[in-house]
């Protein structure tokens, strides 16, 4: 009693493919964000897909990913890494934030 038991319903792989759905739209976003040196707002994601798109990125040497927002309205942000800028031991380990 007083268990809480988590089930996860995947019905015709819809996860695993919405999974990749999101690691193609990070990268292509990735790739707009270093061409256009501007930063990139998602829209409104869940957990989950928010933390696919980190993960998806976090070896981007060009990027950085941060959740912004509150609630069910957090969003990520993809930035350009500035050319020119040497990352610090510190500044690489704080470059993917997870919720």
């Amino acid at each position: 009693m007083g268990e809480n038991v988590s089930v996860v319903v995947d019905t015709e792989n819809y996860r695993s493919k919405r999974e990749s759905g999101l690691v193609e739209l990070a990268q292509q976003l990735s790739e707009k964000v270093r061409k256009s040196r501007r930063p990139f707002t998602t829209g409104p994601l869940n957990a989950h897909d928010r933390r696919v798109i980190h993960l998806a990125l976090k070896d981007d040497q060009q990027v950085r990913t941060k959740s912004k927002g509150e609630g069910n309205l957090r969003k990520v942000v993809i930035y350009p890494i500035k050319k020119g800028k040497t990352q610090t031991k510190d500044q690489d380990q704080t470059k993917v934030e997870i919720d």
